[in-house]
């Protein structure tokens, strides 16, 4: 904390104007710092909850050379998948070679088109798999466009409070893991951050032996670490709705599905949506949701997501789980 020195009225007027200004400024500085820290600790939480995030943007920027603001885009629309329950997506990404990841990094880019409120719908005749290697069931952007309103609510919401908190435009925003904390660096001295005075750096180097600032913040954290977590707007519904997946060519109808899940859960479904097709075009997912969210976990008995036999045909369901920060 910066020591506050008392000075006399007398003391004052012997200064120079140029001695009182600098005074001024340096009594402005420290308390400007003593506000901003109040969210510096929230900041730090939220870098740290996304350290596997910014190795992979660090990865697919500063060594593949791509385009940083696709890059956030994609990286967005992969933690909204691992939302919807497919789990470990990142840490799955980030293992593979950079080919592979540059292919996935496409196919998001395709998959985002699909998801935007005024996206046409995807070819009839594109049903070519994508993501392959990351999930055992069918996915193909047909998948995308069929939940584009669920989908684009939770990537924007995921764009507009993490994107810019974690990722800069050359790297993504570092922290000292040695402290846990910002470095403070004194003004003056060669920094440019959104939080003048505040920057990050990796751990274990100074702003004097490195010369170089790793990572800049935007803006001032906002973050209130005892709110919700990544929950835009979740409506009852949503907490009661469950994702279907059918396998290719063997789609399930809406009564065998409802007749399944009585079946095994009794008079608790409300409605199913099947997606549209044109005539001739197998619909490949749909959505289901119960008058009870209480079902859901009986359903899935611990797991972000089921795969169940029905008529001999292959039925996923997965549901929307927020991710927390201090969860794995």
């Amino acid at each position: 904390m910066p020591r506050v020195t008392c000075i006399s009225l007398h003391s004052l007027k012997a200064l120079s104007f140029a001695a009182f200004f600098n005074l001024l400024l340096l009594f402005s500085q420290a308390v400007y710092m003593l506000q901003n820290m109040a969210g510096i600790g929230s900041l730090v939480d939220l870098l740290l909850f996304y350290t596997l995030e910014r190795i992979l943007y660090n990865r697919m920027v500063c060594s593949l050379g791509q385009n940083s603001q696709q890059v956030k885009k994609a990286i967005a629309l992969w933690l909204m998948l691992e939302e919807i329950g497919y789990r470990d997506l990142i840490r799955t990404i980030n293992s593979f070679d950079n080919a592979t990841i540059e292919s996935l990094f496409y196919e998001a880019l395709q998959c985002l088109l699909c998801i935007h409120p005024n996206s046409p719908p995807p070819f009839e005749s594109d049903e070519t798999p994508i993501f392959t290697g990351l999930f055992d069931e069918p996915m193909n952007p047909r998948f995308f466009y069929y939940n584009r309103e669920f989908m684009y609510k939770r990537y924007m919401h995921i764009m507009e409070t993490v994107r810019d908190q974690i990722f800069g435009e050359r790297k993504a925003v570092e922290v000292d893991e040695s402290s846990l904390r910002p470095a403070i660096n004194p003004f003056g001295e060669g920094s440019s951050t959104g939080h003048e005075g505040i920057a990050m750096y990796a751990a274990g180097t100074s702003s004097r032996a490195s010369g170089q600032v790793i990572g800049e913040t935007s803006r001032q954290s906002s973050l209130n670490p005892d709110a919700s977590e990544f929950n835009p707007g979740q409506t009852p519904e949503d907490s009661r709705t469950m994702f279907l997946t059918f396998s290719l060519g063997y789609p399930l109808s809406r009564d065998e599905i409802i007749d399944f899940f009585t079946s095994s859960c009794g008079e608790e479904v409300q409605n199913v949506f099947i997606e549209s097709t044109q005539p001739g075009k197998d619909p490949q997912f749909g959505r289901i949701v119960f008058a009870n969210s209480l079902v859901i976990p009986r359903i899935l008995n611990g797991q972000t997501k089921a795969k169940f036999m029905v008529n001999r045909k292959h039925l996923w369901a997965r549901i929307y789980v927020p991710r927390r920060r201090g969860s794995s």
